[in-house]
């Protein structure tokens, strides 16, 4: 039986928290490391300075090792905007000068990825450039995070492949008391792209109506003065910080309604998984969420950065059960459209035509 093909991939540690890390493991979770020997070097772990600079040098040099050994041919480089698209990008010159084939994958939104365009100046633009230009595919998640990319002028060709859904098995929900609707937030607040503060902002008038209403908030970043004052006013309320995997994982099958209230989104996996626990949603309508979520059939879209719209869509779906239950219903069979046998042959596609 000849030996399947070996794909390096690059990116944070898959046992970290966060969109990307679990984008990955999916990935090494999915039929496509049965096709494809798939090895993973971390380039981020942690959260000090000194630390993260040795896990980045020490994968530059596995890099190098695996390439000049011949281990394979193809590099999988998952990158998002600020210091990430820097070090991802010396990390796809470094391989093009070994003859490595390059696959880019930019997990940003939008938003971000115009902001960050912005702000660079002539080096990074340059380096950034140089880096695009190299690789010999360059993927995106989401159309509209393609669009970006093509819009800041880094690349003419970018393919999209999404982050595949979770497959989870049915939820069974525990009873609440009457009325006492629980709903899930897990942006956090040291990210402003996740609309925590639009969030915080939306919640007092919710609450006004519907004091029963339980909520979990949880995420990276320090809980804003508002928040501490919601959470001291509130019974209901209660801020857990960063969750690890398994209690994120407990929270998205107790909770019945998942708010993302973000100003910009490439394809968060946090939507994906909580439309696979079959979740109401209630999303801002940017980046890739619109296209996965359809508006009052699997979940309900607002504009960004409007409090009133999101106050009210979180009010209709605390005090419609039929409503919330359908449209949790919908979005676990939504998720299944996009589940990772369906990225994992996407990506096939792109690793073959690569030689």
């Amino acid at each position: 039986m000849p030996e399947r093909p070996r794909v390096l991939q690059m990116g944070p540690d898959p046992d970290l928290g966060g969109g990307m890390a679990a984008s990955l493991r999916a990935l090494l979770d999915s039929p496509l490391a049965r096709s494809y020997r798939l090895e993973v070097v971390p380039t981020y772990r942690g959260r000090r300075p000194l630390p993260r600079l040795g896990v980045y040098c020490l994968a530059l040099l596995r890099l190098c090792a695996w390439s000049l050994r011949g281990r394979g041919r193809v590099v999988h480089l998952h990158a998002t905007v600020r210091g990430s698209a820097y070090r991802k990008a010396i990390l796809v010159l470094v391989a093009k000068a070994l003859r490595r084939r390059v696959v880019l994958q930019v997990h940003s939104g939008g938003g971000d990825i115009a902001a960050f365009r912005a702000g660079l100046g002539r080096p990074g633009l340059v380096l950034l450039r140089a880096a695009f230009a190299g690789a010999d595919a360059v993927l995106a998640v989401s159309a509209a995070s393609a669009a970006a990319l093509r819009a800041a002028g880094v690349r003419s060709e970018v393919g999209v492949v999404p982050n595949p859904a979770p497959a989870v098995p049915l939820v069974e929900r525990p009873e609440q008391p009457a009325g006492a609707v629980h709903v899930a937030y897990l942006g956090g607040f040291a990210n402003p792209a996740k609309g925590g503060d639009v969030l915080l902002e939306a919640l007092p008038p919710v609450l006004a109506r519907r004091p029963e209403l339980r909520l979990t908030l949880a995420g990276p970043g320090d809980l804003p003065a508002a928040g501490a004052d919601l959470v001291a006013a509130a019974a209901g309320v209660e801020w857990v910080g960063w969750l690890e995997a398994e209690d994120k994982d407990e929270l998205l099958r107790r909770a019945e309604i998942f708010v993302m209230p973000s100003r910009s989104e490439g394809l968060p996996m946090a939507l994906l998984e909580a439309m696979a626990y079959g979740m109401a949603v209630v999303a801002t309508d940017v980046g890739g969420i619109g296209e996965v979520v359809r508006p009052g059939t699997d979940g309900l879209l607002v504009p960004g950065d409007e409090a009133p719209a999101l106050a009210a869509a979180l009010l209709r779906l605390a005090e419609d059960s039929e409503l919330r239950h359908g449209l949790g219903r919908e979005a676990r069979e939504r998720a299944k459209w996009l589940d990772a046998g369906e990225v994992a042959g996407r990506l096939a596609a792109v690793y073959a035509s690569l030689g």
